[in-house]
């Protein structure tokens, strides 16, 4: 079989280095390579975590994300507010069964949740 592997996950933006300072922000992601304002690649000092990729691209979003990435938190209040200070916005929260999550944008309206597990 040959190397396959998951890699990374790459989003979407218009102003790459200002999404790139939302997401290093935002999470403990650092940018680790950069071709602004083509690409910034992130990534985390954190073994099995996924790099993301920054890629400029001429259209603006238009649609619901068709994969979108998800952020455990123990505080979803307080993680909401502060990840809407740094220019995301909050769009729904949401529950099933014991689980809890807040459906969220950040700055060029690409889709993330936060979510609690445990509760």
């Amino acid at each position: 079989m040959p190397d396959f592997g998951f890699w990374g996950l790459t989003m979407d933006a218009n102003d790459v280095e200002s999404l790139a300072k939302f997401w290093c922000e935002a999470t403990d992601y650092k940018v680790a390579d950069s071709y602004y304002p083509i690409l910034a690649v992130l990534d985390a000092d954190k073994p099995n975590y996924p790099r993301l990729l920054i890629l400029q691209v001429p259209e603006t979003k238009t649609a619901k994300n068709r994969l979108h990435m998800e952020f455990r938190t123990d505080d979803l209040k307080a993680e909401a507010n502060r990840i809407v200070q740094l220019g995301a916005t909050l769009i729904e929260e949401r529950e099933f069964g014991d689980t809890k999550w807040i459906v969220m944008q950040d700055p060029e309206g690409n889709e993330f949740c936060l979510v609690n597990p445990e509760h």
